[in-house]
């Protein structure tokens, strides 16, 4: 995934390419739900103009919105970003020793 933002111009690379866990998970739920109700919408469209076409162009724009709605990481996605662990200092002999931040009191 890096190569890709990589190749794209400086002024795109600025922008966050990351949704957060719960922002992964309201994602795919707005996506699941839009594309429900469209199927809806789109099966009475379909039944009432007695066309598959219309119901399956309904259906196809709902995709069409649902992608663009959850698809970009807009800010709403990434309101609980993770908070990584600090880095463990290693000694010349090996062995691993916590840093200050890290090390926990008993």
């Amino acid at each position: 995934m890096e190569g890709l933002i990589q190749m794209l111009p400086p002024f795109l690379r600025q922008f966050s390419t990351h949704h957060d866990f719960s922002g992964q998970k309201s994602a795919e739920r707005a996506f699941q739900v839009i594309l429900v109700i469209s199927g809806i919408i789109g099966f009475f469209i379909g039944y009432s103009t007695q066309q598959l076409s219309h119901a399956v162009y309904a259906v196809l724009a709902g995709g069409v919105i649902a992608s663009i709605v959850t698809l970009p990481p807009w800010p709403c996605f990434r309101r609980q970003p993770l908070q990584w662990q600090q880095n463990i200092d290693h000694s010349k002999d090996g062995t691993a020793e916590e840093t200050k931040e890290t090390k926990k009191t008993k």
